[in-house]
Formats: structure tokens, C-alpha cells, sequence
């Protein structure tokens, strides 16, 4: 058995779309019989800082170092809290028991931590979910990118080199990694799972958990629900909305909150064909998206070279259709292009996430009696993936 090192940038007391996986993860090296230690942050949340299950096993340990939450900083306030957190979880780990491998969470500041993390001897398996900087580039986030990019690039594309595996999840996050430099032999695709493998119905939904949209079914309704930032190009759906105000047949839901969520309440003031709601609960994410009509996964020109949205395995899990806004050239489109439900409307395209809208509200009834093909979810993006995390750390340990 090996013993294995949790380094976390975050907390598990506030949710957030990696905490499930996360927790998946360590819980499955526990019932392997392997020794955990967890190092992550305490933000003062409303939800427990570590699982009781956790906390009772006899080879788990963990480390709390508490830590505001971060929302309210700048980036550059952000990226020197993380440089200063990661020398917080070196005090932890160098004066720790050895161990075999560290799992480095998704982080800016990789470059800090595998410099530490190398005094340790030890394989560093760096599990990467989104790329920086190349998401914060895209995206038109990054300060003064011109001069920033290639510095960010630089110190990240260190880590990349030094790390002795590298986890992401995507193919083509995989590729920008390689067209980076990264051995491709180093890089492990995992994609992300849900809270759950089983199909989401209406029907099947906890009343608890059910969020009512109070949706006009004499309508082809589209739902958006996540995050509204410069990312997730919600923007794309507004422009599209304004352009089809006049057709009184479909109406979109947006339901978030985020940096850009401002910017898009003005684009759709007014717009009759629009709802916008504030985020709500992670409980009634299954619940809104089985509403739908048509779910949208939208990103930015590029970005889905950086990142692949963590909603995904939810979404299709649910019965309805969906459609990704991402580039033409993307990997992630063939690799689902053969799932029924599934679609892809080219991000680079001004009109094209209007013309799979059309295509799909005058199709409606047909598209009711149609089954989604689960099969592909089970195999790509299943919660046995978790098992793929600990073999790959626990790989020639016991050589």
C-alpha cells in the first residue's frame, strides 16, 4: 500500500464543483487500503472543513490552515495569497512522513509548489483542470497579458516539465499541453463525473431538490445555469436571444451569478423572450437542467483548449438535449458526435448557436420521443474514473 499526499488549494466548508471529485478520489485510496494525508483550507464556510467518514478512518490525516476567501481580491491580490498559501503547506509537508506520491490540485501557482513539493523525493502527479494561463488569456482576463502571458506560460509550462504525471480532462487540453511541450507520454485524460452515473428524470427528483422554473411548455424553453463569467460565454446566448426576440416561440432561462452577470443583465433588459434568476443551490442543478428543453454549454472562442465545464457529466446525465458552444477543430466534438441529444454549434459562428435553436424548437415532439444514449456517459464520464486517479498515483510505488 502507499502512503499519498492531498495538496488542495481550496476548502471543502464552502461546495464548489471539485469537491465531490476530490472527496471520490481520497475516499476511494482509503478503501483501497492506502494512507491519506490531506493538506487544504479553511475559509470559515457553512459546510464541514472534512467527511466524518474521513476524519473516523485510521489511515487518514489532515492539515487545516486557515485562510479567507479569496473572492474578494484582485488577481494579482489572488496569485500572491496562493504563492503565500502554498509556502503555508510546505511547513506541513517537509516536516511530515515520506511518502510515495503527491496529488497537486489544479492551481496559478504550480511552478511554487512542485519547487517544494521536489524536496520531498517523491512522484508529483499534477492534476490539471483548467490551463493557466491560456483560460485567463482567452477569456481577455489576464492583466496586461502582453507581457504577463509569457511569464505565467514560462513558470507554469516549469511544473508541466517537472511534474512526473500530469491528469487533465480533455483531449484537448491534453493536445494544448503537448503543442506546450509536455511529453504526451506523462499526460492521463480523466474526464470529470457527476454526483451520480444514473440517468436524471423529472420523475425520479427528491421534491427537495426540485427547483420549479415554472416553464410555458407551449414553448421551446433553453436553459443556461452556472456560472456567468467571461469564460462561459454567456454573452453568446445573449446576443442570441436579442436576435430572435421576435420569435415567440422559444424563450431562454439563464440562472447564475458572476464577474459578466452585470453586463448581461443590460444586454437582455427588457427582452421578452428572456428570464434571468440568481444561481441557485447545487441541490436543484439536476432539476433544472431535466426542465429544459434545450440545455447550453457555451464557451469562449478557445476555450475549450483550457477547460471542459465541470456541469458536463450532469448534463448528460439528463434526458434532454444539449449543445456545445465550442470551436469547429474541437476533439471534445468527436468524441461525442455519435450521442443522440448531443449537439455542437461552432463558437467562432455568430449564427450558428441560432441555427441549431430553430432546427431543434421546430423538431420539438420528435425530439420528446427520442432516448438519450447513456452509454457514452458510463464509459467517458463515470464515477469510476476516481479509481483511474488512484492507480495513476499508487503507479510503480511498489516496484
Amino acid at each position: 500500500m502507499s502512503r499519498l499526499l492531498f495538496v488542495l488549494d481550496i476548502g471543502f466548508d464552502r461546495g464548489g464543483p471539485s469537491v465531490h471529485l476530490l472527496q471520490d478520489i481520497i475516499r476511494t485510496g482509503l478503501t483501497q487500503g492506502h494512507t491519506i494525508d490531506v493538506i487544504l483550507k479553511d475559509t470559515g464556510g457553512p459546510l464541514t472543513v472534512m467527511p466524518e467518514d474521513f476524519i473516523r478512518h485510521h489511515n487518514f490525516n489532515y492539515y487545516v490552515i486557515k485562510e479567507d476567501n479569496e473572492k474578494k481580491y484582485g488577481f494579482v491580490g489572488r496569485y500572491i495569497n496562493e504563492v503565500k498559501y502554498a509556502k503555508k503547506c510546505s511547513k506541513v509537508f517537509i516536516n511530515n512522513l515520506r511518502y510515495d506520491s503527491v496529488f497537486l490540485q489544479s492551481n496559478t501557482v504550480a511552478f511554487f509548489y512542485i519547487r517544494l513539493l521536489e524536496k520531498l523525493g517523491c512522484r508529483i502527479v499534477f492534476n490539471v483542470q483548467d490551463i493557466f494561463p491560456y483560460n485567463l488569456k482567452y477569456s481577455g482576463q489576464l492583466p496586461l497579458s502582453f507581457i504577463s502571458f509569457p511569464i505565467f506560460r514560462k513558470l507554469q509550462n516549469i511544473a508541466y516539465q517537472k511534474a512526473d504525471s500530469i491528469i487533465t480532462i480533455s483531449e484537448d487540453m491534453k493536445q494544448t499541453l503537448i503543442d506546450d511541450g509536455v511529453k504526451a507520454e506523462k499526460i492521463y485524460v480523466v474526464y470529470n463525473w457527476s454526483y451520480d452515473n444514473s440517468p436524471i428524470s423529472l420523475e425520479t427528483i427528491d421534491l427537495n431538490n426540485f427547483f420549479d422554473l415554472k416553464l410555458d411548455h407551449s414553448k421551446f424553453n433553453i436553459v443556461y445555469a452556472g456560472n456567468i463569467g467571461r469564460m462561459q460565454n454567456v454573452e453568446l446566448i445573449a446576443e442570441t436571444a436579442i436576435n430572435m426576440k421576435y420569435n415567440q416561440n422559444v424563450h431562454f432561462y439563464i440562472i447564475g451569478d458572476g464577474t459578466n452577470k452585470h453586463h448581461i443583465e443590460e444586454k437582455v433588459n427588457g427582452l421578452p423572450n428572456v428570464t434571468m434568476l440568481p444561481m441557485q443551490p447545487s441541490k436543484y442543478a439536476e432539476s433544472i437542467y431535466a426542465q429544459a428543453d434545450l440545455n447550453i454549454i457555451p464557451l469562449m472562442p478557445g476555450g475549450i483548449k483550457t477547460a471542459l465545464p465541470s456541469k458536463t457529466a450532469t448534463v448528460l446525465r439528463v434526458n434532454k438535449p444539449v449543445v456545445f458552444c465550442v470551436d469547429a477543430s474541437s476533439k471534445f466534438i468527436y468524441s461525442l458526435k455519435d450521442v443522440k441529444k448531443v449537439l455542437f454549434a461552432d463558437v467562432c459562428k455568430s449564427n450558428s448557436l441560432m441555427e441549431v435553436i430553430i432546427k431543434m424548437s421546430e423538431t420539438k415532439s420528435q425530439i420528446a420521443k427520442c432516448s438519450l444514449d447513456i452509454e457514452p456517459f458510463f464509459t467517458r464520464f463515470s464515477s469510476k474514473n476516481s479509481i483511474k486517479y488512484i492507480e495513476i498515483l499508487t503507479r510503480n510505488n511498489n516496484e
